[in-house]
């Protein structure tokens, strides 16, 4: 859940940002920020793209969204959901939006992104970023919740939850049990689709080349860190979890 919230977050603040900058001046002019024309169109790009990236993060569907934003007081107890639908708020996302592009045309003036190690950087969140993009959308398309399952997962919330659940209507608690079914079901779906894509890419090993030799004892930068660390042979190897990313449903 973190990398793909942090991944994501990081790939729309900086990276849409920066290339934002290629977008045709269209629009009515609202501001000129250093070298860049803020036009109404490039910030509705940008409003667009933000809402899209919520939905993603928070697992909801945009009409959820735009139900909190328009009944707060529906809102979950929670501070990070608090906060994401207030950044829907025009207002406050045209604020956001306007702080990066100060600090953007700051950064741009130093010539800071076109530095090595920042490229190197946004290389890797653009990398990332993209597969787990791609993944999440791959597995909303499998992940079909009928009419019954819905129904029977708001009777489970109903029954597990009854003073949070008491003041919601029909419809918002079958939302809620739509969102609880695909929990399940994605938990179910991963491991298969991570298999199914996999497959459907050729890998050619170079088999002169030993990697796992390579990975353990020849790369410089990890035997550095080895030395700095005060790893000896017999330190205990980190190994993932391997679990899925999952993303909580707001509301949920």
């Amino acid at each position: 859940m973190f990398a793909l919230n942090r991944v994501i977050a990081i790939l729309v603040g900086i990276g849409f940002v920066f290339g934002i900058v290629g977008c045709k001046d269209q629009g009515q002019t609202i501001e000129t920020i250093g070298k860049d024309k803020i036009t109404t169109e490039k910030f509705e790009t940008y409003y667009t793209a933000y809402i899209e990236k919520a939905s993603r993060l928070a697992n909801a569907d945009k009409e959820t969204l735009y139900r909190l934003m328009c009944h707060p007081e529906q809102i979950p107890q929670d501070p990070q959901a608090r906060d994401m639908i207030a950044g829907l708020i025009p207002e406050n996302n045209y604020e956001k939006f306007r702080d990066m592009k100060i600090i953007e045309q700051a950064a741009v003036a130093e010539g800071f992104q076109d530095r090595p190690d920042i490229k190197a950087i946004l290389d890797q969140v653009y990398l990332e970023a993209l597969a787990q993009l791609y993944f999440q959308e791959k597995m909303q398309a499998k992940i079909k919740i009928s009419e019954t399952d819905k129904e029977t997962k708001c009777q489970e919330l109903r029954s597990k939850h009854p003073a949070e659940m008491a003041g919601r209507t029909l419809e918002e608690c079958l939302k809620m049990g739509e969102s609880a079914a695909k929990m399940e079901l994605f938990q179910v779906e991963y491991p298969r689709l991570r298999s199914d894509i996999k497959e459907s890419v050729q890998i050619k090993k170079n088999n002169d080349f030993d990697r796992d030799d390579y990975l353990k004892n020849k790369l410089k930068l990890y035997q550095d860190i080895r030395k700095t660390g005060g790893c000896s042979e017999s330190s205990t190897t980190i190994t993932p979890s391997n679990e899925p990313n999952l993303v909580p449903a707001i509301g949920k």
